[in-house]
């Protein structure tokens, strides 16, 4: 396979798998001559083996619910397209992610009901069934101090008019403008309050996950290819083949492309393959996602639910203490107290995503995981976990 070909394949996979929840739940059906049933119970169907405190709101078939005690309640229905549900600081509501499959995404603001608000984004423009990728790919909003918006945009994307170049190039930056913004591609494009916060390794998947920190920064997952030319990498990855890409999470990007030092400080190293990362409310620990790595390739049927300190004011992160291993967890979430976790994996014999529940995710010797939900298949992006 041709470099540029190939390059252009890994983005293909490596966009739909980080915009679409990473699918990881599909790797342990990938490796196995056992074929899953499918998830046959809606959310609103299914039992609730544990009540949480508070509601957690999640992402499932393209809805959205929210979970109370043992009850879940429909706030848009599936095959709508919904994913990546945020908190907008302040109890105000909720941002969410809308998928036209194919063609791009979109970012909305929703009442606590689920009702649409307003429309954040507009990416729709003139796009056939064979051009996935020629409209814009907005994902993983987050909320800053002051009602900072920030997202992983897929703009630049290559020259549209030269069909070599378009359209599948489609790597993730992050972008900062404040809450209510209009965010479209002319906005994008000529800097109308809209400002580049990191600038993507080509043909990787780029730059996602932004994490705002309260007194300033901003943590990030950084994907780059760890073959040949090391890149950015902070350290080479040794044994890593041709077409390997890893994540690291990194601190205080700098929007220059292809500038030593411009994807900012590293936490984490390539041969922990960090990502999916969650700041505890007092910004003191970090649960991550990292994926064991074995003579420079990551893991396909394993991913570790992680925790680490973390410290603000240094940017210094501490042991990586592997709390959860042996299975394909995602997408982990702090409770509002900071002490426990909420985080996404199959159970024993499945390949489908539930939410599991550990308690005292820093301080137990031993810590344990208890199922919450049961027949449901549900997407990877992280739930909300509100009081």
């Amino acid at each position: 396979m041709s470099r540029p070909r190939r390059l252009l394949t890994w983005t293909l996979i490596l966009v739909l798998m980080a915009a679409f929840g990473v699918g990881v739940n599909r790797y342990l059906a990938i490796g196995s001559t056992t074929a899953f049933a499918p998830a046959t119970k809606k959310p609103t169907q299914t039992n609730v083996r544990l009540a949480l405190p508070g509601t957690v709101y999640f992402a499932d078939g393209g809805g959205l619910f929210a979970l109370t005690g043992t009850h879940i309640t429909q706030l848009q229905a599936e095959g709508g397209g919904w994913t990546q549900p945020v908190l907008i600081p302040g109890g105000g509501g909720l941002l969410a992610v809308k998928v036209t499959a194919n063609y791009y995404s979109d970012l909305y603001e929703l009442n606590r009901s689920g009702r649409v608000e307003a429309q954040l984004s507009h990416d729709s423009g003139k796009v056939t069934a064979t051009e996935l990728g020629a409209d814009d790919w907005l994902y993983y909003p987050a909320v800053g101090p002051g009602n900072t918006l920030y997202f992983s945009y897929d703009w630049p994307k290559g020259n549209v008019g030269d069909p070599a170049q378009c359209c599948y190039q489609v790597d993730f930056s992050i972008w900062e403008t404040t809450l209510g913004a209009d965010i479209t591609r002319a906005n994008v494009q000529h800097a109308a309050g809209i400002t580049q916060q990191s600038w993507a390794n080509y043909y990787t998947g780029g730059d996602v996950s932004p994490v705002p920190l309260v007194g300033g920064g901003l943590l990030y997952v950084d994907y780059e290819e760890a073959y040949g030319d090391t890149g950015q990498l902070s350290t080479p990855l040794a044994g890593a083949a041709e077409s390997t890409v890893v994540s690291q999470i990194r601190l205080d990007p700098k929007p220059r492309y292809n500038v030593a030092g411009s994807d900012g400080t590293a936490l984490t190293q390539p041969q922990d393959d960090c990502a999916q990362p969650a700041l505890n409310p007092d910004e003191t620990e970090i649960a991550m996602i990292c994926t064991p790595v074995a003579n420079g390739t990551p893991s396909s049927t394993e991913s570790d639910l992680v925790v680490a300190s973390f410290d603000a004011a240094t940017g210094t992160l501490g042991p990586l203490d592997r709390i959860i291993t042996g299975t394909m967890a995602a997408s982990p979430t702090w409770s509002t107290d900071g002490t426990d976790l909420i985080y996404l994996a199959p159970e024993a014999g499945d390949g489908y995503f539930e939410l599991w529940y550990v308690k005292d995710a820093t301080t137990s010797l031993a810590p344990h995981a208890k199922q919450v939900t049961t027949d449901l298949d549900l997407d990877g992006s992280a739930a909300v976990w509100t009081s």
